[in-house]
């Protein structure tokens, strides 16, 4: 049995809606979803497309890669500490082995487990498959990577060919581990340092880095580094001032939850959950100005029973009283007598 339902309802879609979308009539699209009738390949692959899934996924041959399994679990926690504990005789993927190590060991440190991962390495593999899966499980609940996994596990299995390859695995886990440490023991500064200086340092010393290259003699070479330094002073001041002249723990309270909103907000747009036409764009625009994107979801979760708390506590942040959040609703503004 083919998926067009299921995705359909799950994406909170009207009949009509994907009809639209794929230029056909509801009646077929229904036909289709009751397997009363079979969709040409071209029109299967408007259907996915429109659904941002895979054909055969589209179809009911592929399984559902999102599904956490015990094969999913064991490959994550095998392949970490295959990759962690390589001491990198074998050379393949060895730098993105040493920066996935790296990102371990920074999240033990902040997370104070004891053992740390190192001490680990003489246990048998019982002890450590516990120690991996007790302290990492945040790996289990990554979208991107158990999607991942599980293609891969999916291709490899059955002698596919596909495009994924091992090393993509490594860069997944690394990435999944340092956002982890982030959300767990990123500090206030440390929230406003990424946000008003992350890009302008790494810049800068890509800049400084570069220059060095060219230095023509020592004096030159001094000059290059009292240059970074010079500017590593005036950033330190310019961060200094921002933290005096603030109110400091409301910006970071705020920017926690608009980093959290806007994260699900492009997730629902890039899995093709909420969708716009320029039409749209401009209405929302019009209305809300650049609080759009928030009444977007606040609509969309609304319609799907979701809870809106955290998004009202942010627009309570921004100064954004009742009034608002009725017309956010849908609901007549004026007030009653």
């Amino acid at each position: 049995m083919n998926r067009i339902k299921e995705i359909r309802k799950k994406k909170g879609l009207s009949l009509q809606q994907v009809a639209d979308a794929v230029g056909l009539g509801n009646n077929t699209i229904s036909r289709y979803e009751t397997g009363k009738r079979e969709p040409k390949l071209e029109t299967w692959k408007k259907l996915a497309n429109f659904f941002g899934v895979s054909v055969p996924y589209l179809q009911g041959i592929e399984p559902d890669f999102s599904k956490v399994t015990v094969k999913t679990k064991e490959f994550i926690i095998s392949e970490l500490d295959k990759n962690y504990f390589n001491d990198n005789k074998d050379r393949e993927y060895k730098n993105s082995r040493s920066k996935l190590k790296q990102a371990v060991d920074e999240y033990a440190t902040y997370a104070k487990l004891d053992p740390k991962p190192i001490k680990i390495k003489t246990d048998n593999d019982k002890n450590r498959f516990k120690y991996w899966s007790h302290h990492f499980s945040f790996l289990f609940t990554s979208e991107y990577l158990i999607r991942w996994v599980n293609r891969y596990i999916y291709f490899t299995t059955n002698n596919y060919k596909s495009h994924l390859r091992y090393s993509n695995f490594i860069f997944a886990v690394k990435d999944v581990m340092k956002a982890q440490t982030l959300k767990e023991f990123q500090t206030d500064i440390g929230l406003l340092v990424n946000d008003k200086a992350k890009n302008r340092l790494e810049n800068a010393f890509s800049s400084f880095e570069r220059r060095l290259n060219f230095s023509k003699n020592i004096n030159d070479l001094n000059a290059q580094f009292n240059s970074y330094i010079d500017f590593l002073n005036d950033l330190q001041s310019e961060l200094n001032e921002s933290i005096k002249n603030a109110d400091f723990k409301l910006w970071a309270k705020k920017k926690r939850l608009e980093n959290i909103i806007g994260a699900e907000y492009f997730g629902l747009l890039l899995n093709g959950s909420i969708r716009f036409d320029k039409e749209d764009t401009r209405i929302l625009s019009e209305k809300y100005g650049d609080n759009a994107w928030i009444a977007a979801l606040r609509q969309y979760k609304l319609k799907n029973k979701q809870d809106v708390t955290e998004i009202d506590k942010y627009l309570g942040l921004l100064g954004i009283k009742d009034e608002v959040l009725n017309k956010l609703d849908g609901k007549d503004n004026k007030k009653k007598n």
